[in-house]
């Protein structure tokens, strides 16, 4: 990786457009083939998710973003989910995303450190994230940062 990548925390006015965008391909991506929805309907339910987890407030979430060349490379998306038995509360990764044209130099690695380091300095111990399971290059990318398997979630067509 060049030393052009700049990590820098998310400026709502600056990036809200670009995060979305890239945000919305990466959950629109990460539906597989055969449970896809109307793009209408999913534009809808993308906006309430930007507006009910709301990545621009910072009580909630930190956002990291990555620069490349003077660009918007990519993002990481930290908030925090509640554990549905336990009730614990602990940080999540609510998104990791780089833009295609900057893939494979290293900045989804850079931003995921990034995250950690701050985790540290916050005195947590653990970080959650959830990677469907036909997006092989993603579960692989978290196996190699230390990720282990905690649950499965099942489906079955009827």
């Amino acid at each position: 990786m060049g030393d052009d990548v700049r990590i820098r925390l998310y400026d709502h006015l600056r990036d809200a457009r670009l995060f979305a965008a890239l945000n919305y391909r990466t959950f629109r991506d990460s539906i597989p083939k055969d449970e896809q929805v109307d793009e209408n309907e999913f534009r809808r339910h993308h906006t309430w998710l930007l507006q009910h987890f709301a990545p621009h407030d910072p009580h909630k979430n930190t956002v990291f973003v990555a620069e490349c060349e003077g660009k918007y490379a990519g993002h990481c998306w930290l908030g925090q989910q509640t554990d549905f038995f336990t009730r614990r509360v602990d940080p999540w990764i609510f998104d990791l995303s780089v833009v295609a044209e900057f893939r494979g130099r290293g900045i989804a690695k850079l931003l995921h450190n990034t995250v950690e380091l701050h985790l540290r300095k916050r005195g947590e111990e653990t970080i959650g994230l959830q990677v469907m399971a036909h997006n092989l290059a993603a579960a692989q990318l978290y196996e190699k940062l230390g990720y282990n398997p905690r649950a499965l979630s099942l489906k079955k067509r009827l």
